[in-house]
């Protein structure tokens, strides 16, 4: 099978690069994809102390950061070399190695090209290679088994269910090359099991996104950030990282709302903020006052935003009465992180899919700290939340409670890390 995977990239690699660059997210940074860096000097020293760290996109990428601040009280004197596909996950690396000159970020190789990937590795002689989730690249795992360097796939996830046999026994193949995988729960390191990763290549250390707390905001900073506004006076629901189709059932939720308590607005924040004009055409069809957020100017009120800006979700979850999760309410995509409002101990309204993130969900069920609701009952809810404040604060506080009783996955993960490298 790997034969094969290699003789089709070289035969399908003249229509890799096309399509790469016709792809205006992959023909970005190209240069690096395919290994050749335009400032060399930015490429670690290659002393064999270099950490390589690779997360596919933003939602992965941030747990990269506590990893690095731990590793580095670990092991000193490392470069810490990050790795992601996606220009938004790329923004975010910069973020991190902009402030810290140990860190180097880059963009992954392309397509797992067996030349780009002998490009890197050549270039950064890692210690140890480290993925995050579910990210599994067969030419990179070989060479680097072959060179013997150690790697890892942490915080790592797999859904067996509907499943066909190939897929199965593709995913052993992609992932038998990694010397130890790190899960977030034992039900998942079940299903590596099952599929075939052998047991003493398995730990649980639970999920990463749980030690990733984000900032509180104080209420001056709060009253601030709702003055800029023009909301003051006003309650605010967050939708955070929606998806197409899960705009609608929101907005038809809002307006519901509106009719009942309007006082309430609402900041509606696409997982993908270039859909911004895409979600703004959707308040205009059901006349709701919107803007967009690139395009707000001063003094201007409206009663929903649409936040098309990078990185700002935390802001509009950090000012919410009431969240409602996004990619829960579509079944291909299974919820998006429900810890960092549950950090900031916001009331949490979810859909039925949450594949994704379903250990977690099942703490804060267990606790009466989430609602879950079908589309359905979704306006129903916000309204039962929307007129009760009590209701709100207590399944607010007790899902803080929750979120601050999962840490420590971090330091369990970079035991695991150290254990592999011989330096537990």
């Amino acid at each position: 099978m790997r034969l094969l995977y290699n003789v089709l990239l070289v035969l399908l690699s003249p229509l890799i690069y096309l399509a790469a660059n016709l792809n205006p997210k992959l023909r970005r940074g190209m240069a690096e994809r395919l290994g050749r860096w335009p400032d060399p000097e930015r490429i670690p020293p290659g002393k064999g102390r270099n950490v390589w760290l690779h997360s596919v996109s933003v939602g992965e990428v941030k747990l990269l950061q506590p990893l690095i601040t731990e590793l580095r009280k670990r092991i000193p004197d490392t470069t810490f070399f990050t790795t992601t596909i996606t220009p938004s996950g790329r923004e975010v690396l910069d973020g991190i190695a902009h402030s810290r000159k140990d860190v180097v970020a880059s963009y992954f190789p392309l397509a797992d090209l067996p030349w780009a990937v002998a490009r890197f590795i050549n270039a950064v002689r890692p210690l140890v290679y480290i993925a995050t989730e579910a990210e599994a690249w067969p030419n990179l795992l070989s060479q680097l088994k072959r060179r013997g360097v150690k790697s890892l796939l942490v915080n790592a996830r797999i859904y067996l269910s509907n499943k066909p046999a190939w897929k199965l026994a593709l995913t052993k193949m992609l992932l038998r090359d990694f010397d130890r995988i790190v899960c977030q729960s034992q039900e998942f390191a079940d299903a590596f099991a099952q599929i075939g990763v052998p047991r003493e290549k398995l730990t649980v250390c639970g999920n990463i996104k749980s030690d990733i707390a984000p900032e509180t905001w104080t209420k001056e900073q709060v009253v601030r950030r709702k003055s800029e506004l023009g909301w003051q006076q006003r309650k605010v629901v967050t939708a955070g990282s929606t998806h197409p189709g899960e705009e609608e059932a929101v907005l038809d939720a809002y307006r519901q709302l509106r009719s009942a308590e309007p006082s309430w607005t609402l900041a509606l924040t696409p997982r993908h903020p270039e859909r911004g004009e895409e979600v703004l055409a959707l308040t205009e069809k059901l006349n709701l006052a919107a803007q967009l957020l690139s395009r707000m100017g001063e003094g201007e009120i409206h009663d929903i935003i649409v936040v098309d800006k990078m990185g700002a979700l935390l802001d509009y979850y950090r000012i919410a009465d009431v969240v409602i999760l996004g990619g829960t309410f579509n079944p291909r995509i299974g919820g998006h992180n429900v810890l960092e409002p549950a950090h900031l101990a916001k009331p949490i309204i979810t859909g039925p899919h949450i594949d994704s993130i379903v250990d977690q969900v099942t703490r804060l069920r267990e606790a009466d700290a989430i609602i879950e609701v079908t589309h359905e009952q979704l306006a129903q809810a916000l309204q039962t939340l929307a007129a009760n404040e009590e209701k709100r604060l207590n399944t607010g506080t007790r899902a803080g409670a929750i979120a601050r009783s999962l840490a420590g996955a971090t330091a369990c993960t970079v035991r695991a890390i150290l254990e592999e490298l011989g330096q537990a």
